[in-house]
């Protein structure tokens, strides 16, 4: 898998998601594949780095609602999820994110968290199956990122008006 390009955010992605996995069919095992599948998906996996890329997610959610909790007041209830393991920096890096304004840049900035987060449980040296996954994250957060436009903005926006109000239906 030497051959994959490099990618940073906010980079169109070299490949697109399918071409990405067929060029994992040729390369991992069975064993590595299902461990790729669960990562993008988001199901359950024995796989260490998918165990804890999930873990690192459900920190994630637990620090924005519990932030996003105590801006709405002090009758508002957040009930964490549990999960194993807690990144002092991840949780500071994710904080920050929240602080911004824009909430573009606050997506931005967590998906960095993400970029950094799938750097550091890769590793350094001699390539492994590890940033295969790593690169499969990173390919999976250009690839909505390369989705997003003015034009999308205002349709999904629309599909929101026109949801909630079918009698008025705007195009």
């Amino acid at each position: 898998m030497a051959s994959l390009p490099m990618i940073n955010l906010g980079d169109v992605p070299p490949v697109t998601m399918d071409d990405f996995r067929s060029r994992c069919e040729g390369a991992l095992d069975q064993a590595e594949l299902e461990a790729l599948n669960a990562l993008l998906n988001n199901e359950p996996s024995d796989d260490e780095f998918v165990q804890s890329y999930q873990a690192h997610e459900i920190q994630m959610k637990n620090v924005s609602g519990r932030l996003r909790a105590q801006a709405w007041g002090p009758d508002v209830r957040f009930s964490e999820k549990s999960f194993a393991g807690y990144d002092v920096y991840f949780a500071k890096m994710i904080q920050d994110a929240f602080a911004k304004s824009n909430p573009m840049e606050k997506e931005q900035d967590l998906d960095k968290a993400r970029f950094w987060l799938v750097d550091c449980l890769a590793g350094v040296g001699e390539e492994t199956v590890k940033h295969v996954y790593a690169y499969a994250i990173k390919l999976q957060i250009c690839a909505r990122w390369a989705r997003l436009s003015e034009k999308a903005g205002d349709a999904a926006v629309l599909n929101v008006i026109n949801a909630n109000d079918p009698d008025f239906v705007q195009e």
